[in-house]
């Protein structure tokens, strides 16, 4: 085997090695962008329980505000009856007292399901407080541990191109210029062995004469099956 393929199957090593380094990286961000995805929804559960709650309260406040007007009301009414001096009067002011009273009492029961209903959402917003912080905290943790592995494999990505590289150097350029012309087509591998009379990577057999030619020279061919670099080994 020539220095030149020798050079070059090291140089291939490389950058397989290169290619799963940076799948690894490239798997490393999906987890964060989930956990942030389970963040949003929950911040926006959390947000939906709090507005929940808060349009009750204010729903109490306002029954409220008509209660009280309504039990003043009441007052007025009751001191009227008081003082009427006629029973048609006597018959209007008890009319009016038992109408506001109706009033204040189904105010008092729209009151007590709102404070149950406020006391559903409280417990609602305190649930999703809980989950939203159990999900930071996860992503936090997943952060971090991200962090530490996107650090060590980017020093060994580095490592690996620097090393790379150098082999790189090592092979004849018109060779290096065919072998990365052919991974730049999303290929992986782009030089194989032949295996007994054909191509070990699409099976397509290279004429005896090539073979021949090859070994004696120790230079490659592209396959006309497949395109990739072919050596005799």
């Amino acid at each position: 085997m020539s220095p030149d393929i020798a050079a070059l199957l090291d140089v291939q090593t490389d950058d397989l090695a290169i290619h799963a380094l940076e799948r690894s990286i490239e798997q490393l961000m999906p987890k964060v962008n989930a956990l942030n995805a389970e963040c949003a929804k929950a911040e926006a559960a959390l947000s939906h329980a709090t507005a929940l709650t808060e349009a009750e309260e204010k729903r109490r406040r306002d029954v409220l505000s008509r209660t009280e007007n309504h039990r003043e009301l009441l007052a007025k009414n009751t001191a009227v009856l008081n003082a009427v001096t006629s029973q048609k009067e006597a018959t209007a002011a008890t009319a009016q007292l038992e109408q506001v009273t109706k009033i204040i009492a189904e105010e008092e029961r729209e009151v007590g399901a709102i404070g149950q209903r406020i006391g559903e959402a409280r417990a609602l917003v305190e649930e999703r407080k809980s989950r939203l912080a159990e999900l930071e905290a996860e992503r936090e943790l997943a952060r971090e541990s991200i962090s530490a592995d996107q650090g060590r494999l980017d020093a060994e990505l580095s490592a690996v191109r620097t090393a790379r590289n150098s082999k790189a150097g090592m092979v004849a350029r018109p060779l290096m210029s065919t072998y990365d012309r052919i991974r730049s087509k999303k290929r992986i591998h782009a030089i194989f062995p032949i295996r007994g009379t054909s191509c070990s990577n699409c099976d397509t057999a290279v004429p005896l004469q090539r073979r021949t030619q090859m070994v004696a020279t120790e230079k490659t061919e592209v396959c006309e099956g497949c395109g990739v670099l072919l050596y005799a080994g």
